[in-house]
């Protein structure tokens, strides 16, 4: 992939209504602390995100491919299997978001019957496209972009309204679900970069247009809901430009979610053998399809934050390890299954989880250093020992 067609899935990768309302939550923060929070987190999450691409690039390995050099086949599967289920878990939750989004703006329409449309519209075009990163992706994230600039300089005229900001957010908080963004891609990051033509195509392009992408999304959240008042559903349902902005969630929608579907397909070769990866696109987007024509919408703003702490608590410390051998120039284990690395998986997504508990500095970075640390040590016995094999 040439370095433009890759910044370009990226930032395209970015444009979400997911992401949008996710800044929005930030809200609490004030605007000056909730741009710093979203820089500080999206540099952290976006770094990692960079790191994974360059390792399945170095390596000419897809993401899962690149996992299974350091747990082993079987255990490589097991990720496979979290990245399957975190994918299709994003599919859903995108659509529900574009479904409320375009409800609110034509109230007459069953909101199944716009989530029913949406899921069919992104499977035609996943089958019809095969993979993300062509022309017709290019021309619709340009469009895209020019759109949003649209929408967020109209969002500065907009009345105030009189959605109610909650105060439950932290500042440790706002930086982990800023992190959780970019981390909630690194699994499929090397699904695109090992097929780069350099290692800046391969990983400066990939952070440049999610870190700028994103950002922007969360900064358009933040100060809807700051300097109006209005959650973004509301906001769209309001605004002047609201056929406008539907076309910004309908495109959006279907351009992130095949990059998902697409990756999500890729994972489930490792437990489902076909030769055709349409087949598998197929099966994940008639899955998703049916979860969200009956999804709990009620429930949706504490189901989407649950969501994002729960990828970065799995895949920070999988991915911390990967990047740790991979820099450590470590060769592939032979082993089906290497239960010594997935030990120091399963410390780190406890501590994660215990880290977020008490609010204990970033959850996100102390976890990577608990990782890091376990792994050192490992590393550091493992070298003695062999040592002491060959000097008895």
């Amino acid at each position: 992939m040439k370095k433009s067609a890759m910044f370009l899935l990226w930032v395209g990768a970015a444009i979400s209504v997911s992401e949008i309302f996710t800044g929005g939550l930030l809200a609490p923060l004030g605007l000056v602390q909730g741009l710093i929070v979203i820089i500080i987190g999206h540099i952290i999450g976006t770094a990692l995100f960079a790191g994974g691409a360059c390792v399945s690039y170095c390596r000419k390995l897809n993401a899962m491919d690149s996992v299974a050099f350091s747990f082993g086949k079987l255990g490589g599967k097991l990720v496979a299997l979290c990245n399957l289920v975190q994918l299709m878990g994003w599919i859903i939750i995108l659509v529900v978001q574009a479904g409320g989004a375009i409800a609110g703006v034509f109230p007459t329409l069953p909101f199944w019957t716009v989530t029913l449309g949406l899921s069919i519209l992104q499977i035609v075009w996943a089958v019809i496209f095969g993979t993300p990163g062509g022309r017709i992706n290019d021309v619709a994230v340009v469009l895209l972009a020019g759109l949003c600039v649209l929408f967020f300089v109209e969002s500065f005229g907009y009345a105030a309204g009189s959605f109610s900001i909650s105060n439950n957010m932290s500042i440790m908080l706002g930086i982990e679900l800023s992190i959780a963004m970019p981390v909630s891609w690194l699994p499929l990051a090397g699904d695109y970069s090992s097929k780069a033509n350099d290692k800046i195509g391969a990983t400066l392009m990939p952070f440049l247009g999610y870190f700028l992408g994103s950002c922007f999304m969360y900064i358009i959240g933040l100060s809807i809901v700051v300097s109006n008042g209005s959650d973004i559903f509301a906001f769209i349902a309001s605004s002047r430009f609201r056929y406008v902005a539907c076309g910004i969630v309908l495109l959006s929608t279907i351009t992130t979610n095949f990059v998902a579907i697409y990756s999500a397909a890729v994972s489930s070769t490792k437990w489902i053998k076909t030769k055709n990866v349409r087949t598998s696109i197929l099966v994940v987007g008639i899955f998703t399809l049916f979860v969200s024509v009956f999804f709990p919408v009620s429930r949706f703003e504490l189901i989407l934050e649950k969501f994002l702490t729960s990828i970065t608590m799995v895949f920070v410390p999988i991915f911390t390890l990967v990047l740790l051998e991979f820099f450590m120039k470590k060769q592939k284990t032979e082993k089906p299954i290497n239960w010594g690395q997935l030990f120091i998986v399963f410390i780190g997504i406890a501590g994660n989880w215990l880290f977020n508990k008490y609010s204990i500095f970033i959850p996100t970075v102390m976890t990577a250093l608990l990782v890091s640390t376990l792994f050192t040590i490992k590393y550091i016995v493992g070298r003695t020992q062999a040592r002491g094999r060959k000097n008895p």
